[in-house]
């Protein structure tokens, strides 16, 4: 059974075709070294993740060497894989997981880890290291949860730690030198751990004392005590996926073009081990970033530019630039968003931009209710900065304003807490017009004491006394403000495996084993699994998340930041005290340990970083021109993998198309423009057609409709090729004649049940539509049915857009009586369509 064979079953196939737009397909057989990049949950995460990506186009580039991409599977691709006895496999070529070089594991939060075991297992490959051999592909690790790899060391060969833009095509070329020396398994990885960055377990010992006690995990073979995180210095000279951005086949996350404006925070929060891990501030040029939009926009198709950032608003040319990507996206509907954004620095001016397009998200995190416990966090904002921000939204148009908020702080109070409502509030207060119409959102946590922050040593609450902080909170919240909450048990696990050491690895195991899967996701998360698994295997849970103590070894001790422990001891001495202490690149070095000030320093640019003038628009026809109304048809055929796009995800592809193709489409008004594009009627999953078709609403007539054809089609996903274009109609006709082919594997249609249904005067079906029952007669729908090459079946169905119709699948099921088996196997392709009579 094959990959497309596989799909017709699941419930959201388009996940695992493969085909998006700026996919690679490189020759597997010219290939040195194959790289299998796996993000370990699902599609729709995974493809809004930016270092997958960005890891995919480098490993492309090079030479000899190509990269492919999977992602957790669902439980039904899962089960189909297991029930069928078949392999996980890549996106791109379909190949098996296991007949790669290097497996490159994404480890971006806790809660994924029973995924990774599932990828492992659904590849054909031992799960332990220790159990793999010569045959068997390197499974490397990197990512934020490689700061503390421990609780999953014993499945890794190798860990990278920190950034990966240079590390890994260092990684590959050693790994494909080593390939070609004949070298064995052991002196491959002694090879790789070389590399400034490069962890590997095996190489390294945990410790305990007679009574059992940690003592801590040192260096036993490859020369290095303790690893020291990569780091690159120069951000603005790496590559971006803003150059050719995948184009998701189906709705994501963060469904847009990602723009990386700068890594790293100094700001200080004490909580943020993001602000650790990814110092120091490494600034892109503005006009760096500029033409990154403009290439990437121009590449994708999106209709949202994210510029990101630990903190964006703290980019120091933001207002220049960003007036300088609206003046440039703003009549072209897109719109710019900036997902984290810090309170003080969202002046008028930049909301005012921001709002130009469409109001998109206003998330703002005070993280704690009281001005002394910001103090204590170093979060530098004050409630008079929150509320003078928020009622700068709510006047500018803004109606729904979220606030995040995490309890459990260190030297939290119950007052502290109480505030949180207080604050909420004044907030709801500075809401124009007595706040009608306008909302407020509250989410809440627990908080997670990170490795290498100046709260490693902190204890985190007890699921009890979390819960206590919700009741308590549900009690302060204002009406007119929604509270939602973080499940205070998956705080708890998540918090388990940030300071957990290597003993967590056969916990792991045996939840896995005893069926966790996409603990992420509240439905399928269970902490009673996990408690059951680590009772099993005599491992107290509880003890992880306790207060340490300041001179206790942690089992991430051998893990260098590169920021010093002196440092964090300082600041959480610092946090007692409620003393700020001031960000870097504005009041000098905080001597955190990190710079060297040759090679690694901050990189800020400064408000007046030149941005070069934009050219005028070229002539020719605009969307919002005004100069009458045109209606092109684009006709199309769907074939292969294309034939798994839903119908609303097929719009948004071809709403992207057409973009790229440069199409001068005019768009809708109100809050939300959308572009003026009518289909045909919507195909199920899974259906092939020769004959679809879309209608778009030009400005002006396009002149040169063959190279418009062509363009078109270049833009268009793989499976979906526009073969004419011509002026057509406004809307296509009520009432339709469509064609039909049906075949598959081991099915039969017999002639005398067509013969049987055309003599009928009456074949009633049973139908659901809109959650109600619904019975039909099929009769008249069917124009023709008869035999077809090969042991098909041709048939022709009228479609009324005011009546009640049917399904070519139910048609065929009804009639031939096929089963829940057959239909997984039915091959349906739409082979033309014409206007009715009558």
């Amino acid at each position: 059974m094959t990959r497309d064979e596989i799909l017709p079953l699941l419930n959201r196939p388009s996940r695992y075709c493969g085909n998006e737009h700026n996919a690679v397909f490189k020759d597997w057989d010219a290939a040195r070294l194959r790289v299998a990049l796996a993000f370990p949950d699902l599609y729709e995460i995974g493809m809004s993740h930016q270092g997958l990506q960005i890891l995919y186009h480098i490993i492309n580039r090079m030479d000899g060497a190509l990269a492919e991409r999977v992602y957790a599977p669902d439980l039904d691709l899962e089960s189909a894989l297991r029930q069928r006895g078949l392999p996980l496999f890549s996106l791109e070529s379909g190949r098996p997981l296991a007949d790669f070089d290097l497996i490159g594991v994404t480890l971006p939060y806790e809660l994924c880890y029973s995924n990774i075991l599932t990828i492992l297992d659904l590849a054909g490959l031992p799960l332990l290291s220790r159990e793999r051999g010569p045959g068997h592909p390197i499974v490397m690790a990197g990512g934020p949860c490689a700061f503390n790899p421990e609780p999953v060391a014993d499945f890794f060969d190798a860990v990278l730690v920190g950034d990966g833009e240079e590390a890994v095509p260092d990684i590959c070329r050693r790994l494909m030198a080593a390939r070609e020396a004949g070298l064995d398994r052991d002196e491959i990885l002694l090879e790789v751990s070389a590399v400034e960055g490069v962890y590997v377990p095996a190489f390294f010992e945990p410790r305990h004392d007679g009574g059992g006690r940690y003592t801590g995990t040192f260096g036993v073979r490859g020369g290095k005590e303790r690893v020291r995180r990569a780091v690159v210095a120069d951000l603005d000279s790496q590559p971006s996926l803003a150059e050719a951005p995948l184009v998701p086949q189906t709705r994501i996350v963060h469904d847009r073009l990602g723009l990386e404006i700068a890594r790293g925070c100094t700001r200080g929060c004490r909580f943020c081990q993001a602000g650790i891990i990814y110092r120091p501030v490494r600034e892109r040029r503005p006009q760096t970033i500029f033409d990154l939009a403009r290439r990437g926009i121009a590449a994708s198709g999106f209709d949202e530019l994210a510029l990101l950032s630990l903190s964006t608003g703290d980019y120091s040319c933001l207002a220049p630039l960003l007036a300088r990507l609206m003046d440039e996206f703003a009549r072209e509907h897109v719109s710019v968003s900036m997902p984290s954004m810090r309170v003080g620095t969202l002046t008028q001016e930049i909301m005012e931009q921001v709002r130009r397009v469409r109001k998109t998200g206003f998330t703002i995190a005070p993280e704690a209710g009281t001005d002394r416990l910001r103090r204590v966090i170093n979060k530098g904002i004050t409630e008079d900065d929150l509320l003078d921000t928020v009622a700068g939204a709510f006047s500018l148009g803004w109606k729904i304003i979220k606030l995040y908020f995490m309890f459990g702080l260190p030297f939290e109070t119950e007052d502290d807490v109480r505030a949180i409502g207080s604050l909420v509030a004044r907030a709801l207060e500075r809401a124009p017009g007595g706040g009608r119409g306008k909302r407020v959102t509250v989410s809440v946590g627990t908080f997670v004491p990170k490795p290498h922050t100046p709260f490693q040593w902190h204890r985190q609450l007890s699921i009890e006394e979390s819960f206590d902080r919700v009741r308590l909170l549900k009690e302060v919240t204002p009406r007119g403000a929604a509270l939602k909450w973080h499940d205070p048990r998956m705080s708890f696990l998540e918090g388990v495996f940030a300071r957990g050491d290597r003993s967590l690895a056969a916990v792991i195991l045996q939840a896995w084993r005893d069926g966790a899967r996409l603990d992420a996701w509240a439905e399928h998360f269970s902490l009673e699994r996990w408690q059951a698994a680590a009772e099993r295997q005599g491992v107290d849970l509880e003890a992880f998340p306790r207060r340490r103590a300041l001179d206790e070894p942690l089992p991430w001790d051998h893990i260098d930041p590169g920021v010093e422990s002196a440092f964090l001891r300082r600041e959480l001495e610092r946090a007692a005290q409620g003393a700020y202490t001031a960000d870097c690149r504005y009041h000098g070095c905080a001597q955190c340990g990190l710079c060297d000030f040759k090679v690694i320093r901050p990189r800020v640019h400064g408000a007046d970083a030149p941005l070069e003038p934009v050219p005028a628009p070229s002539a020719g026809p605009s969307p919002e021109a005004g100069g009458g109304r045109f209606f092109y048809w684009v006709h199309y055929r769907r074939l292969g993998e294309a034939r798994f796009l839903g119908h609303l995800e097929l719009l948004q592809l071809v709403f992207r198309g057409i973009k790229r193709a440069g199409l001068p489409v005019l768009f809708s008004k109100g809050f939300n423009p959308s572009p003026r594009v009518s289909f045909s009627p919507a195909l199920a999953v899974g259906m092939e057609s020769l004959a679809e078709y879309f209608i778009v609403e030009t400005s002006g007539p396009l002149p040169g409709l063959s190279s418009w054809r062509e363009r078109i089609s270049r833009a268009m996903p793989k499976g979906v090729g526009v073969f004419d274009l011509a002026p057509g109609p406004a809307k296509p006709p009520r009432r339709v004649e469509m064609t039909y082919r049906a075949w598959g594997e081991g099915l039969e249609f017999p002639v005398a049940r067509m013969e049987s249904f055309l003599g009928a005067g009456r074949f009633d079906l049973e139908v659901v539509r809109k959650k109600k029952r619904r019975v039909i007669d099929l009769r008249p729908l069917v124009l023709r049915l008869e035999a077809g090459p090969g042991g098909s079946a041709e048939f022709c169905l009228v479609s009324d857009a005011g009546a009640t119709g049917v399904k070519p699948a139910e048609f065929l099921a009804s009639v031939f009586a096929l089963d829940k088996a057959s239909l997984s196997r039915l091959r349906i392709r739409k082979l033309s369509w014409r206007e009715a009579a009558g």
